[in-house]
């Protein structure tokens, strides 16, 4: 009876070791390359499946151009390619954030053409947070479909508030 009880405790002491603590950001993780909308060259996929982010998107948010001047964005856990040039950036934190504004006075050196409505909610703002060192990447701008784009995400994440001094944005 002795050498079972230990035998069963040393399989429970191995499977307890060898498996990894669970991703508390795995909804987040990007499930499949995708391109984002209305752009030519730029696509997300996923990250390495041993991959663990350092920061969290709350902080990493943080570290964008406007934060927090939008009401909800995606967060998203993925890899950004550049198709016309074969580049893969870092895992990162990829935030898409729709309703960007675009400048439309007589003059500016962008304009949203001749609408004259630089702020519809087809407008994307992409942008990137390397996950590991809570640097910020860059962003790009993109335009949705008519059927609003989700991200092909592992699994649908508890929506994530982050207060930053702009105000605070969901982030879904």
């Amino acid at each position: 009876m002795r050498p079972r009880v230990l035998l069963v405790a040393a399989l429970v002491v191995v499977v307890a070791c060898s498996s990894s603590p669970p991703d508390p950001y795995a909804a987040f993780r990007q499930s499949r390359t995708e391109d984002v909308p209305g752009t030519l060259d730029w696509q997300i996929g996923p990250v390495p499946s041993d991959y663990r982010a350092s920061i969290g998107p709350a902080d990493a948010y943080d570290e964008l151009f406007d934060a927090g001047d939008r009401r909800r964005a995606y967060a998203i856990l993925a890899q950004v390619t550049n198709t016309s040039n074969h580049s893969v950036g870092p895992p990162a934190w990829v935030f898409v954030t729709p309703r960007t504004c675009y400048a439309t006075a007589k003059g500016d050196l962008v304009s949203p053409g001749r609408t004259g409505n630089g702020c519809t909610p087809q407008n994307l703002y992409v942008q990137g947070v390397n996950a590991t060192t809570g640097e910020r990447l860059g962003g790009f701008t993109a335009f949705d479909t008519p059927t609003p784009w989700v991200p092909a995400r592992e699994g649908t994440p508890t929506p994530v508030s982050a207060k930053v001094q702009a105000g605070t944005t969901l982030l879904h």
